[in-house]
């Protein structure tokens, strides 16, 4: 689909308005590898470069793009490489490993919740 001048135009002055543009500099390469890092963690660049910064800042960390809102965690550094290690294994984005990881553990939650229910029923 093309866009037409006319949103060209509104999509400029809205941007030129809401935001503040910064050129960043860096060796040749790393962009690739910032672009593949923001995508196995589901955020676009720009929002893992404005989060990344955020957080230096000492900003209260914000979830990325597209992931869960509400009452819910980040993956620390160190749990994040486990799961982009195990997601890769897997054959799945981290997105995908995670919510399948998730729910499973909400189903184990579940069913150890059941016994425990059956064992104080017993006693």
């Amino acid at each position: 689909m093309t866009v037409s001048k006319a949103q060209k135009s509104a999509t400029a002055k809205y941007e030129s308005k809401a935001y503040d543009k910064v050129l960043v500099r860096m060796p040749k390469g790393r962009k690739d590898e910032i672009q593949t890092f923001a995508a196995q963690t589901g955020e676009s660049v720009n929002g893992f470069i404005n989060r990344a910064i955020g957080e230096a800042m000492g900003e209260s960390p914000q979830k990325p793009a597209g992931a869960p809102q509400g009452d819910g965690a980040i993956l620390t550094p160190s749990a994040l490489k486990t799961a982009q290690e195990a997601a890769q294994r897997a054959g799945e984005t981290v997105p995908a490993f995670v919510s399948r990881a998730v729910d499973i553990q909400a189903k184990r939650d579940e069913i150890m919740q059941g016994l425990k229910t059956k064992q104080e029923e017993g006693e």
